[in-house]
């Protein structure tokens, strides 16, 4: 059975957040590029290419001391929102009572398997 939302409507999130990642990392490397080389010209070396720098250590390892710090504090924040409990915000339930979420879903005619 074909879906009646297209492929951008069910995938919208991941697209989005896919999109802003590559303009991210694209920005990233257009402005490290561009202070490498002019760190380069103030010591009187040549600059880099694009794929130079792309290769290089200094765009490695600013991408991955941002990615690192990133994911870092996502997984606190998944860890917290676990057990810790903040009025009025929409990750945490009220813990003192019991909501959708804790019920075992039950299956109903025409719904997808697992």
């Amino acid at each position: 059975m074909a879906s009646k939302h297209s492929f951008l409507k069910r995938n919208g999130l991941s697209i989005a957040l896919l999109l802003l990642m590559l303009f991210s990392l694209a920005g990233q490397f257009l402005t490290g590029w561009s202070d490498k080389n002019n760190e380069l010209v103030l010591n009187g070396e040549p600059k880099l290419n694009a794929w130079a720098y792309f290769q290089s250590g200094h765009f490695i390892q600013a991408t991955f001391e941002n990615w690192e710090s990133e994911f870092l504090q996502m997984a606190l924040y998944v860890l917290l929102t676990i057990k810790l409990f903040q009025v009025g915000s929409s990750e945490s339930k009220d813990p003192d009572k019991e909501e959708a979420v804790d019920r075992e879903p039950q299956p109903q005619p025409g719904a997808p398997s697992r």
